[in-house]
């Protein structure tokens, strides 16, 4: 797509224009990223990213591009069943419920809680949407306008987020509640080994005609 729409004038890097991933369930942890870009992910700011004008120059060339490279793009693409559903995806849901009803989860999170409200800072007061966050940064987020945010609110996402994340760090909030997790999700893929065997083989397929694909474009 990327170099389609290159063709049309849109010089996007593939490599700017796309966040980089960042496994946030238990709040944010990567304290280096939060010091930079508070909560935003690495490359929010990137052409592809923001608004664009569907019935526009923009809007047009994505429309022949999507056309053009759909044959390409359906071979690297796993159909939505096997990124977000089957037997992974309840996995991962059953061993969260089991996981988070243990009392060492609750002391992790109970930790982290100390740690925020230590330096000034508030738990979510929410636990639906707010649970992996301070009450302030979940109210900042909700508030300011994500694309283009002053530079005082900008600044004060940095200083939260950098809070938030520097405790996790201390309490090793990520890490202990993952594991934790993990200890239930490894019975539970026993018990289902033949079918995740053969949802691998399926998303394999896709990883190896990615791989042929970038190989192709060098």
């Amino acid at each position: 797509m990327t170099n389609c729409m290159r063709k049309f004038g849109f010089n996007d890097d593939p490599n700017a224009a796309y966040p980089e991933p960042e496994n946030r369930d238990f709040g944010v942890w990567n304290v280096d990223r939060v010091r930079k870009y508070g909560f935003r992910l690495i490359g929010e700011e990137a052409q592809s990213s923001q608004v664009h004008d569907e019935a526009g120059p923009w809007g047009a060339a994505r429309y022949e591009c999507l056309s053009s490279e759909k044959s390409k793009m359906d071979e690297i693409t796993p159909p939505d069943d096997l990124m977000n559903g089957g037997a992974a995806a309840a996995i991962a849901l059953k061993s969260l419920s089991m996981a988070s009803e243990t009392d060492a989860w609750n002391d992790a999170k109970g930790d982290w809680d100390d740690c925020i409200s230590a330096a000034g800072l508030t738990p979510g007061q929410d636990p639906t949407k707010a649970k992996w966050s301070s009450q302030q940064s979940f109210d900042l987020q909700g508030r300011i306008d994500q694309r283009n945010p002053s530079k005082s609110d900008a600044a004060e996402g940095v200083r939260l987020a950098t809070i938030e994340a520097e405790c996790n760090q201390e309490v090793r909030l990520t890490q202990t509640l993952g594991d934790i997790q993990a200890s239930y999700q490894v019975p539970l893929i026993r018990q289902d080994e033949a079918v995740l065997t053969e949802l691998k083989k399926k998303s394999q397929q896709y990883v190896d005609a990615a791989e042929k694909l970038l190989k192709e474009m060098q």
